[in-house]
């Protein structure tokens, strides 16, 4: 009533005074909400299914902890956990989950190296933004869940990445070849041992 919250009402027939005095506000509090970072995906047209992804890179592009530069796209899963707060407590709710998972986001691929982020270190990532975004919403008294964040993908700008996947080559050959040096030094040594043993 003239904006301040004055009652919540379970479903069924309820009187009003009408808009400029009263308005009924209904947040959909049973729906999943997705908010998609580093990327955006649309239905093509006519009513097909295909999915058309646009990269956003202004978003997307992060500095890792070994100061590589990745391209990190992901979505945050969330739902209303308390219409009052939700409606009362912060503007533009939409805009705040989609700033605070990204600037988590930063955060915890800012602490990551590069190659952890885009192999093994993807769930463990996944799960540190979730509980950094869920303890930032919850100092905002929010009345927001976070539901799961899921990352998409985590890999070196298109600029680079023809110059990443070479690196990635030379590195797979200077294994080879220590792993090959390493076997003819014990093959050799091997050897002289037991001539060593056979002269003794």
């Amino acid at each position: 009533r003239f904006g301040e919250l004055v009652e919540k009402t379970d479903p069924g027939l309820h009187f009003r005074w009408p808009y400029p005095i009263n308005e009924v506000l209904l947040p959909d509090v049973t729906r999943n909400n997705r908010i998609q970072i580093g990327m955006r995906s649309a239905v093509g047209g006519g009513g097909t299914r295909a999915q058309a992804i646009r990269d956003v890179p202004e978003e997307s592009l992060m500095l890792t902890g070994d100061e590589n530069i990745v391209d990190v796209d992901f979505e945050v899963q969330w739902k209303i956990r308390d219409a009052e707060k939700f409606l009362f407590n912060i503007r533009e709710q939409e805009k705040l989950v989609q700033t605070v998972t990204e600037s988590a986001m930063r955060e915890i691929v800012g602490r990551t190296p590069a190659e952890e982020i885009r192999t093994r270190g993807r769930s463990i990532a996944q799960q540190q933004v979730r509980d950094l975004v869920q303890q930032a919403l919850d100092s905002y008294d929010a009345g927001i869940s976070i539901l799961g964040i899921q990352l998409n993908n985590a890999q070196p700008p298109q600029e680079v990445s023809d110059a990443f996947e070479e690196v990635q080559r030379a590195e797979q050959n200077q294994n080879q070849f220590i792993r090959e040096a390493e076997q003819y030094r014990n093959r050799v040594l091997g050897s002289a041992r037991g001539e060593a043993s056979k002269i003794v």
